[in-house]
């Protein structure tokens, strides 16, 4: 920023107030760049020009492109979001965060760009012509809000070219005589005014801001009743009551406790994706897909944030609760204003816990899934992408190719088995998976049946001078990590990283830090881990279970004639337990032994 450009708009922002307001940024050619809002004018936009080094990418390159600022004042914070979120719907600017239309949900449009506007349904989203958009919908809805119009205000459908002053037809349509239009297109019939009086409580309507319009519709009624214009009386008093009834209505069904808009976030490499769930009466009835491409300097919070308020701006159908990934800018102000959209309570939340939980978690993998299908993003491509920040996270001295998991399973210290798992170049390599039955611990002690396992691991990897992974990871918290280390340090391993995942609270333990690592729950670097351990916990149940059920069928199958060693380990993987092997029909086992030994092994097994 040159010395004489820095001076001028220094020199503006101390005629800036100190009060709340909306500032906006516009470059050399007049374009609005940004728009922004303030508790305090003067500080907020101040901090554009000071701490330079600590700016990110995105606010250093509006920086520099700022010529002149203006500002706007406002009573409160509220007003101030309220005059942000219209001046961004006027100017578009490219600094903001804009809602990208997917195309795909309907909006209505009242065409103000037109003499005689119409409210017309559509799927394309144009503004730069001026006019006036609602919605998006749910499936459905926008129709029905169309014929309501139709019904109850007079507005055209037609598309005819109506210039002000000149007749298209000699006489009205149809849609005329049934009361549905007010005729602008035979001269004569009305007038601009009150033409542009009905858009303007279309335009009300379609808003949400019933009180204005009844009090609009009621000054028209007692005048029309004053004049003696009953029959024009009796229209606004039918529209008045169709009004209150829909607002109750709204308010009705908006009463429910399971009324709610789940935002489901998923963000990697700069690209977002979002998944809006709709639900109302504790039903699915809606669901969205948001996408935007390359947002610099993601950051979570300030981005939630301006998005749902480009979203609910002209959206008629705010829940009482709207539940969010995580916490965003403004959170209060932001609830505040979306209250005042709504004409009544509106909560903004981060689910910790139950039903809400479980739903932002499923809106979340969707949207993880809308990623992947949208930006073409494959498993093996996040993997890398998760391996290269883990390393990082870790300290390790390149990207996390390959890992070896390891995780203890027994039930009361019987049976104790250590599985291993191996993640290499970004995929589960079942032929290196091993299991380790635990021979120098008796008892529940996964502390030093860790220990084991880790040893006999390494200990073989080294006389067969084969490569070391680039992570150990260790099912457990700091108890199993500390195992793992003595055993690798015995081993003389001193140089390798490794890692224990927490399974309650999803913490990670290093060797070197006393405090345990905690990760935000969308980082892939954590999802890199969870999956990699759940695998691995996987492996090591079966392999227990599959352990104990030949245990205990051996031991009972003994007495039983012509098996041995073959048909046992038969009747294990087809019935898995003694019970089972009991339960089966003679057929059953016929099937799995052959005619002769099967029904002896039946006859024997229910003989006693």
């Amino acid at each position: 920023m040159s010395d004489t450009r820095y001076d001028r708009l220094k020199a503006r922002i101390k005629e800036l107030p100190e009060r709340p307001g909306v500032y906006l940024h516009k470059n050399s050619e007049g374009e609005v760049i940004y728009v922004g809002k303030a508790r305090n004018l003067r500080s907020r936009v101040n901090s554009y020009l000071v701490g330079r080094g600590a700016r990110d990418a995105k606010t250093m390159t509006l920086v520099s492109e700022i010529d002149t600022i203006e500002f706007l004042t406002t009573n409160n914070e509220l007003e101030a979001i309220l005059l942000e979120n219209n001046l961004i719907k006027a100017h578009q600017p490219r600094y903001n965060i804009l809602l990208r239309d997917d195309k795909t949900y309907p909006y209505i449009k009242v065409t103000l760009s037109e003499p005689y506007p119409r409210v017309v349904f559509t799927r394309r989203v144009d503004r730069k012509k001026g006019d006036l958009y609602f919605g998006p919908f749910f499936a459905g809805t926008a129709r029905r809000i169309l014929k309501l119009v139709a019904d109850q205000f007079k507005l055209r459908s037609c598309d005819l070219e109506i210039e002000e002053g000149k007749s298209a037809l000699a006489r009205p349509c149809l849609y005329y005589d049934m009361h549905q239009c007010l005729g602008p297109c035979v001269v004569g019939l009305t007038t601009t005014a009150e033409y542009r009086d009905m858009v303007d409580d279309v335009v009300l309507f379609l808003g949400g801001k019933s009180k204005e319009l009844q009090d609009r519709l009621s000054s028209r009624m007692y005048k029309s009743a004053a004049d003696e214009n009953f029959e024009l009386a009796k229209y606004y008093r039918d529209l008045i009551r169709t009004v209150e009834r829909l607002q109750a209505e709204q308010q009705v069904a908006s009463a429910g406790d399971e009324d709610a808009d789940v935002w489901g976030v998923y963000e990697e490499g700069g690209d977002v994706a979002i998944q809006v769930f709709v639900l109302r009466d504790g039903n699915l009835v809606d669901r969205r897909e948001l996408f935007w491409e390359k947002v610099p300097d993601y950051q979570p919070g300030y981005f939630i944030s301006e998005v749902l308020q480009r979203y609910y701006q002209d959206n008629l159908f705010i829940p009482p609760e709207i539940l969010v990934t995580t916490e965003v800018e403004d959170q209060q102000l932001l609830a505040d204003w979306l209250s005042t959209q709504a004409n009544r309570k509106v909560q903004v939340r981060v689910p910790q816990r139950g039903k809400g939980a479980d739903r932002m978690n499923l809106a979340i993998r969707n949207a993880q899934l809308s990623h992947e299908s949208r930006f073409r993003k494959s498993q093996q491509d996040r993997l890398q992408i998760a391996a290269s920040r883990l390393g990082q996270l870790l300290g390790a001295h390149g990207d996390i190719l390959r890992i070896e998991s390891f995780d203890i399973s027994n039930i009361q210290g019987s049976d104790s088995v250590a599985g291993m798992v191996v993640l290499d170049g970004g995929k589960f390599d079942k032929n290196q998976y091993r299991i380790f039955n635990i021979k120098t611990v008796a008892g529940a002690d996964d502390f030093r049946s860790m220990a084991e396992a880790v040893d006999r691991r390494y200990r073989r990897l080294l006389a067969d001078e084969k490569a070391l992974p680039d992570l150990i990871l260790i099912d457990g918290g700091r108890g199993q990590l500390n195992a793992a280390l003595t055993a690798l340090n015995k081993l003389g391993i001193e140089e390798l990283t490794i890692a224990g995942l927490a399974k309650r609270e999803e913490e990670v333990y290093l060797p070197d830090r006393e405090e345990p690592l905690r990760l935000d729950r969308h980082d892939p670097a954590l999802q890199l881990l969870q999956m990699v351990r759940d695998e691995t916990h996987r492996f090591a149940v079966s392999s227990h279970r599959r352990r104990r059920a030949r245990r205990v069928l051996h031991s009972e199958l003994d007495d039983i004639r012509g098996i041995g060693e073959k048909r046992r380990r038969l009747l294990i993987e087809r019935f898995g337990s003694l019970s089972a092997v009991r339960q089966a029909s003679s057929q059953d086992l016929i099937n799995v032994l052959g005619k002769k030994v099967g029904q002896q092994v039946y006859d024997d097994l229910h003989a006693s």
